[in-house]
């Protein structure tokens, strides 16, 4: 899927506040790579978050793949997101962590555990299905993310500094 930018503007605060995001415009071809590349606090992470839909911006339009989703929550765009601190839930075991997507989505338990444990075996994680966040290394913890993003087959996979913990 394409992304497209058009004149987007993200602000936290009144129209008083400062931009976070001044008017940015780009368009990311379908099936490519593409590394967004500043300094601390230039609107990097403001940006991903703006496309994967949990941050709305100011102004602009936000386009994926021919259609504008600038008004559209994050379950209705096919975005996952590997945050730079994973976000994994603490209390949840790696199995359930990677499941929780598909759960929530109402797909059958059955084809639940299936997908998240291929996903597991795709990210080298095979047997680590009961084990807790806190029981894994900094890498570990960062494929159980990654395999949880990917379990839910999407048309864009947002990496948010996917190597700072490392």
């Amino acid at each position: 899927m394409s992304i497209e930018f058009k004149g987007v503007t993200k602000r936290y605060g009144d129209a008083s506040s400062p931009l976070v995001v001044k008017g940015i415009d780009f368009l990311v071809p379908k099936g490519t790579l593409t590394t967004i590349l500043g300094p601390s606090g230039c609107g990097k992470t403001t940006t991903l978050r703006m496309i994967a839909g949990l941050d709305s911006p100011s102004g602009g339009q936000i386009i994926i793949d021919g259609k504008d989703v600038t008004t559209l929550g994050p379950a209705e765009r096919n975005v996952s997101m590997v945050f730079q601190s994973y976000a994994l839930f603490p209390h949840m075991t790696v199995l359930d962590n990677v499941s929780y997507g598909l759960q929530v989505s109402g797909v059958s338990k059955a084809e639940t555990l299936q997908r998240a444990r291929t996903a597991l075996q795709n990210v080298g994680l095979t047997g680590y299905d009961d084990r807790l966040p806190s029981e894994l290394s900094g890498g570990q913890q960062q494929r159980v993310a990654v395999a949880r993003a990917l379990v839910l087959e999407p048309s864009v996979m947002l990496f948010d500094e996917p190597l700072s913990n490392l």
